[in-house]
């Protein structure tokens, strides 16, 4: 065999492998945003290696830890990893995950190797001078979970995972991540843009498919940060080199929400009012000369982390929280539908003491689109989006009874199950005597809950379904292929805090991670190629999984 044809033979093969992968990529979804998609549900339909029989076998172990040169800042250590389950590079295919912390890093990481890949610091460069004091409200630094690109529908390609690469995962029904083609040399960076003020105008209109644009061979998909002077930065993820100038977004020391890139477009919702920041929505246009769009509350907090939450037409979904120290403003206690090109309000659902206090989660139930969202006081609000709160935006599609006391509220995920539609919920405190689930055990300082999706007539209600066993501060659970990943954050007794494997349709406990993590945990999960990641208040990033054999 001639030296020639071995070569040809070579590059056929390795021209099908990249098929291979490019087909199984544009079926799948990867963990590009808070939540995993643009709707938050939090969900990893299939993961061909994380089943629940593996699980079941034993298979399923704690696999690794890494602590990172990072300060903590009050509340804030690390932000919930971003994944890139491929990139085909010229060292090769890695996996990587990206971190942020809060002393202004932002962290790679070889998931598969279980190595450093590389690290950025993101030099403050606002013209304020120097960071105001960090308090527990506006604790400063880099708190907003970084983006890649996300879309807002499923891929045409469908959601499977298991019939590709053994290592892709399909995040749930919406936000199908993009595929990663090469790994170019790093390149000089120009110097940062002129600031742009924010403006409550519309931009020019942003693009209307609801599908990624592939990259093409060669090409990068970017990550997108911001640190604490409020500058949006654009990482190559191969090497954290910055691809372009920084823009001007949020003004320093604000508090951020997670971002999320969507079609040329940053979005991120701002609270406390922390860096003179007003309260509301923000969205940083990249197609349109670096256009910020704002829509402000009125005074009320947005809730939850993740912040806005999309329909799969592009509408926002933003919910809010009552301010305490300020007057209520017309949007308190809410949920507001935004446009997506000039965030004015389309719709509203409110109320007076709902105070809700976490992201909603939206799916789609036959030809309508629902959203759910979770309140302070104890309840679980279901709202139709073709008409949020009816004519006098005060009627819910459905509400719950009380389950939970009073919290801050972890968050809610949502999957489907054979035509069940499930949403499961954390819970403070123990149970109350409104609903009655089926009981995994003694939970009287906390748990999550299930409910199933009834449909009776047209007539949609929640029905309770199980209670998990107690969990001390759970935070947002998360759904791979027919289980819930809980954890028992420790909070409120100190840490340490215990990841669980339940059942997704019955709670029952599958997996503990027992003693092996050593502090308390923080911000939510993410899920992908085998894999559960899990960050903690002293600068360490977990991972338990399936181990690959290398």
């Amino acid at each position: 065999m001639t030296r020639l044809f071995r070569t040809a033979i070579a590059l056929a093969g390795i021209g099908a492998g990249v098929s291979a992968l490019l087909h199984a990529q544009a079926r799948g979804g990867e963990w590009t945003t808070t939540a995993g998609d643009a709707q938050r549900t939090a969900w990893v339909r299939a993961d061909a290696r994380l089943t629940k029989e593996a699980v079941q076998e034993g298979q399923f172990k704690f696999l690794w830890k890494m602590k990172f040169d990072n300060e903590s800042r009050q509340w804030q250590s690390l932000t919930e990893p971003i994944l890139l389950d491929r990139l085909i590079g010229y060292r090769g295919f890695k996996a990587l995950g990206f971190v942020g912390g809060s002393a202004d890093r932002l962290f790679s990481v070889d998931t598969d190797l279980a190595r450093p890949y590389w690290t950025t610091h993101v030099t403050y460069a606002a013209a304020t001078g120097g960071q105001p004091p960090s308090s527990r409200e506006c604790p400063g630094g880099l708190i907003a979970t970084p983006s890649r690109r996300t879309a807002l529908a499923p891929s045409a390609f469908g959601g499977g995972g298991g019939g590709g690469s053994s290592a892709k995962s399909a995040v749930g029904e919406p936000g199908k991540g993009a595929a990663i083609l090469s790994e170019p040399r790093p390149s000089a960076v120009a110097a940062p843009a002129r600031p742009v003020a924010p403006r409550d105008v519309a931009p020019p209109p942003v693009p209307t498919s609801s599908v990624l644009a592939p990259i093409p061979f060669g090409g990068v998909d970017p990550l997108y940060v911001m640190g604490s002077d409020g500058l949006l930065r654009t990482l190559r993820v191969s090497d954290g080199t910055m691809t372009a100038p920084m823009v001007p977004f949020l003004p320093p020391s604000a508090r951020p929400s997670s971002l999320t890139f969507i079609n040329g477009v940053v979005y991120t919702s701002t609270s406390h009012g922390c860096g003179a920041a007003p309260n509301g929505v923000w969205a940083l246009d990249l197609t349109a000369d670096n256009t910020v769009t704002t829509w402000r509350t009125g005074g009320a907090h947005v809730a939850g982390s993740a912040g806005p939450t999309f329909g799969t037409d592009g509408t926002l979904y933003v919910a809010t929280t009552k301010d305490a120290s300020a007057t209520p403003g017309p949007y308190a206690n809410s949920v507001v539908a935004l446009d997506r090109a000039t965030l004015q309000p389309k719709d509203w659902f409110a109320t007076d003491d709902a105070d809700f206090n976490a992201s909603p989660v939206v799916f789609k139930y036959k030809d309508r689109e629902l959203v759910a969202v979770s309140g302070n006081n104890g309840r679980l609000y279901l709202l139709d989006t073709a008409s949020l709160g009816g004519a006098d935006h005060r009627t819910p599609l459905y509400v719950t009874a009380k389950y939970s006391a009073p919290s801050n509220g972890g968050g809610l995920a949502t999957w489907e199950d054979e035509g069940t539609r499930w949403i499961v919920a954390s819970v403070t405190g123990g149970p109350t005597a409104g609903l009655r689930f089926t009981s995994n055990g003694l939970a009287p300082a906390g748990s999550l809950v299930a409910f199933k999706l009834v449909d009776t007539g047209g007539q949609l209600t929640l029905a309770p379904a199980w209670r998990s066993p107690g969990l001390a501060s759970p935070l947002a659970p998360l759904i791979v292929s027919g289980m819930v990943f809980a954890v028992s954050s420790g909070e409120s007794r100190a840490g340490p805090a215990t990841l669980y494997v339940l059942d997704a349709t019955t709670g029952k406990p599958l997996w503990s991670s027992g003693q092996t993590i050593t502090s308390v945990a923080r911000a939510k999960m993410a899920a992908g190629s085998g894999q559960v990641y899990l960050v903690t208040g002293d600068n360490h990033l977990y991972a338990f999984g399936i181990p690959m054999e290398h």
